[in-house]
């Protein structure tokens, strides 16, 4: 009988730890997205990630990584940035089975070189809206719409941008 009453209490304590682990927040996730354009005289192709904590149960900070390549009528640009920046989420982003709607702002300092103009160091301010829309308990797709103004080679340039990626959380 002891032996049962400790098998029991063994299995309920296993089954409550699993359940909490099931209920844990994911509360870390890492991205990756970009975009590509390219015309007769113009490409660029920029590529993303950020690592992003939730610090409430709607607000979370980022920081990110950004590797941008651009040939204009045959002058290639390179940008390798770093960018911080924070999220608000309508809706619990812990939750991955709702769609989310969120707005994110970001600063940033890039690091550029241009083919025949040297190298130069900038910055970038962005606001963007988004939607994340859940693929899996941990995956979801989001796309972000924004207006994001950089500054470097002393030409200050404002450009609506269109993001789509995959998201983890964890």
């Amino acid at each position: 009988m002891k032996k049962t009453l400790v098998m029991m209490a063994g299995a309920l304590a296993l089954s409550a730890v699993a359940v909490s682990a099931q209920a844990q927040e994911k509360r870390n996730a890492v991205s990756l997205f970009g975009n590509i354009s390219s015309s007769s005289d113009f490409s660029q192709a920029n590529v993303n990630a950020t690592y992003e904590r939730l610090v409430t149960d709607k607000l979370s900070i980022n920081v990110g990584a950004t590797y941008f390549l651009m040939d204009f009528n045959g002058s290639d640009t390179s940008t390798l940035g770093v960018t911080a920046g924070a999220t608000y989420y309508i809706g619990k982003p812990s939750q991955a089975s709702n769609m989310l709607f969120y707005g994110k702002g970001v600063v940033g300092f890039t690091r550029s070189e241009m083919a025949g103009a040297g190298s130069d160091t900038g910055n970038v301010v962005g606001l963007f809206a988004g939607l994340e829309q859940p693929l899996s308990e941990a995956t979801s797709l989001f796309e972000e719409l924004g207006v994001q103004r950089s500054k470097v080679f002393d030409q200050t340039e404002t450009s609506v941008v269109f993001n789509i990626g995959l998201k983890i959380r964890f």
